[in-house]
Parts: structure tokens; C-alpha cells; sequence
């Protein structure tokens, strides 16, 4: 879907530097970034390992505010040369910014209020108001049952299987669209934010507060604050999240400007647990970069030039990389764009309410 974050090609990236780890020594290094790299994985798994908000984020992008007589298409990418705008957080923002209206709107027509939206295979896939009497949807918004997805096609795998359903409801205030979003499984809450989009004369901003539950373990759930900005003026891109759990907090702001199908990028994520914290800080575009890798504050690796061909990774500071450190290396910008991703799709029914 909304892939800010995966604009870096991490799988090359990855090539090179277990390429890179045959001539490195194994002396003992200062630094130990492998138990942090596995905080960021633990942190994503409150998303990769929750049903329903996988689900939500592979089928958001086919949800529909259409009336059940209605022919009218869900919210697709667009095709031919404006394909790439449709790809990255960057490109519907744009589309949001070109479309939204300065004034506070009814974020639902007033004939779906109250309906549940079901995958009604039977009209070629898509997602219908099959039953307008099935009751448990909010008198203020919409409900749609979600589905196990395929992750490549993004549509419901068949014969359908239900994972939970997501209610929609418009709670905005005289200042603000605002949009409540609840992700249940069976009588689970799994997710729980608002999502408020705010434009004025030089900006359009989408924020994101709440929380996503840890549905497997039962522990505590991942705290969520969330923001894009955009400029309208050159329409530049600044994103912020942050998010808390399993006594870690994540950082990760973003910065995009240019093409949306390759915007210039800057980034400075990082992630702080138990006195410790690791980060990534840099700059580049999808074939370009330069990063360095901080533990404790202190730089302990960088990695510039052509991602996808041989950039040069070094240690930092007399610090010499070991096998360990660039297999942390991988592991940390992995797990950070993955929860990026995740992040990313917090928005995604957004996309389509407000656009």
C-alpha cells in the first residue's frame, strides 16, 4: 500500500553487506547492536503477527463507500503515468492535498450509514452492502468484515475466511475530520485510533493516536502517535511516529520531496530500550544513500553510494566490523522499514474517507 519506508531497497542492501562480511575482522567490538535489532523486531510483531490488522492492511485499499445498487470502483492506485503517485505515503498525500476540502465535511453518504460491508464474491470480488439488516455497525459510520489476504494481490483468499471486521465512524469535531477506527476479532479489540486530517491554506496534516493490542501474547499494546504534514506549497512530505511498547520507544521521521515515484529521502529513526538506544540516520534516494548507524549516540558504521550496486561500508570511529555487526546492520533497517510499513498502513481507510 502506503510504502514511504520501502522506497530504500533493503533486499540489495542486505546482498552487500553479507558480501562485505568476508574480509572484516572478529575482533571484539565496543558495540553490541544485536539485541536492539531484535527490540525492533519485537516491536513490528504487535502488526505481523495481528490477523486482522494485516487484513485491514492488505484489503483497505478495496474498501468502498458505494450504496449496494451502486457501480462505482473502490479506491485503486491510478494507472499509466501517474502509477508511481499512488505507491508512496508521499503521492496520496498529494492526492489528498489536491482534493480536500478546507471545510469540515460528512465523512460518509448518508445511505450506507449504519451497513455493514461484506466481500461479495458473487459480483466478480468486491466488497458490497450484501444485507442492509445485519446489524452491529455504528449509526455514525460503516463496518467492513475483513478477510485472510493474499499479501501480493491484496484482495481475500478464497473460499473467504473471516479474521474480524473494522468499524468506521465519523467523529469529527467543528475544527476537524476526524475518523474513529475499531479492529475487532471475535469480542477482542485489536486496534483502537482516531485519525484527524486538518488542511489550511498551506498544509494538509493526517495524525493517528491510539493503540494496536498485542493479540497473541495478551501483553501490553504498542501505543501509536502518528503524523504526515504536508506543504502544499512544493509539496514536500514530513512524517513522524512514534510509538511505545514492550518498554521500547520507536522514533522514525521521514522526510520526502521531488518525484513521488523517487523523492529525495531523509530519515532519522531510532529506538530506545533499557538505556540503550540504536538509530539510523541518513539521507538518499532508491539507488543512493548515505547512512550512518549510531549506538548509544555514538556512529559505529556507514554505508554510502548506488544501494543496488556496491556501496561502501565501513566502521566508524576505529571501530572495526565484525560478521555479527553487519548481520545487525540488515536486521535494523529491516526491522525498522518494516514497522514503517506497518505505520503506513494505520491510514490506509483514510485514504479513502477523506479523499
Amino acid at each position: 500500500m502506503h510504502r514511504l519506508t520501502r522506497l530504500l531497497p533493503i533486499g540489495a542492501l542486505a546482498a552487500a553487506l553479507a558480501a562485505g562480511a568476508c574480509g572484516d575482522s572478529t575482533a571484539p567490538k565496543p558495540v553490541d547492536p544485536s539485541a536492539m535489532a531484535t527490540t525492533v523486531g519485537g516491536i513490528n510483531a504487535a502488526f505481523s503477527q495481528n490477523a486482522v490488522f494485516q487484513s485491514l492492511s492488505a484489503l483497505a485499499e478495496s474498501f468502498t463507500l458505494a450504496a449496494p445498487t451502486a457501480r462505482s470502483s473502490a479506491l485503486q492506485p491510478v494507472s499509466g503515468s501517474g502509477a508511481a503517485r499512488a505507491t508512496t505515503s508521499l503521492g496520496f498525500m498529494r492526492d489528498l492535498g489536491a482534493r480536500a476540502p478546507a471545510a469540515v465535511l460528512t465523512l460518509f453518504p448518508a445511505n450506507v450509514l449504519g451497513k455493514t460491508f461484506v466481500w461479495d464474491t458473487a459480483s466478480g470480488g468486491r466488497y458490497r452492502i450484501v444485507d442492509s439488516s445485519l446489524a452491529g455497525a455504528s449509526a455514525n459510520g460503516v463496518r467492513f468484515t475483513l478477510y485472510q489476504a493474499d499479501s501480493v494481490t491484496h484482495r481475500p483468499v478464497l473460499p473467504l475466511m473471516t479474521t474480524g471486521f473494522v468499524d468506521l465512524v465519523d467523529a469529527s469535531t467543528p475544527q476537524a475530520n476526524v475518523l474513529h477506527q475499531v479492529l475487532h476479532v471475535g469480542t477482542q479489540t485489536a486496534a483502537d485510533y482516531t485519525t484527524t486530517g486538518v488542511k489550511t491554506t498551506g498544509s494538509l496534516t493526517l495524525t493517528a493516536s491510539g493503540y494496536v493490542a498485542d493479540v497473541v501474547s495478551g501483553g501490553s499494546p504498542v501505543n501509536l502517535q502518528l503524523s504526515h504534514a504536508l506543504t502544499l506549497a512544493d509539496s514536500s512530505l514530513a512524517t513522524n511516529y512514534q510509538v511505545n511498547g514492550n518498554g521500547a520507544a520507536l522514533a522514525m521521521h521521514t522526510t520526502a520531496s521531488g518525484s513521488a515515484g523517487n523523492p529525495t529521502l531523509g530519515i532519522d529513526w531510532s529506538l530506545a530500550k533499557g538505556g540503550a538506544s540504536i538509530g539510523v540516520v541518513g539521507s538518499g534516494t532508491s539507488n543512493n544513500a548515505s547512512l550512518q548507524f549510531t549506538f548509544n549516540g555514538v556512529t559505529w558504521a556507514t554505508v554510502t553510494g548506488d544501494l543496488n550496486g556496491t556501496p561502501v561500508i565501513a566502521g566508524a570511529n576505529g571501530h572495526v566490523l565484525t560478521l555479527a555487526d553487519l548481520y545487525a546492520m540488515v536486521q535494523i533497517l529491516q526491522g525498522f522499514t518494516d514497522v514503517g510499513a506497518s505505520l503506513d498502513a494505520v491510514f490506509g481507510p483514510a485514504y479513502l474517507v477523506f479523499k
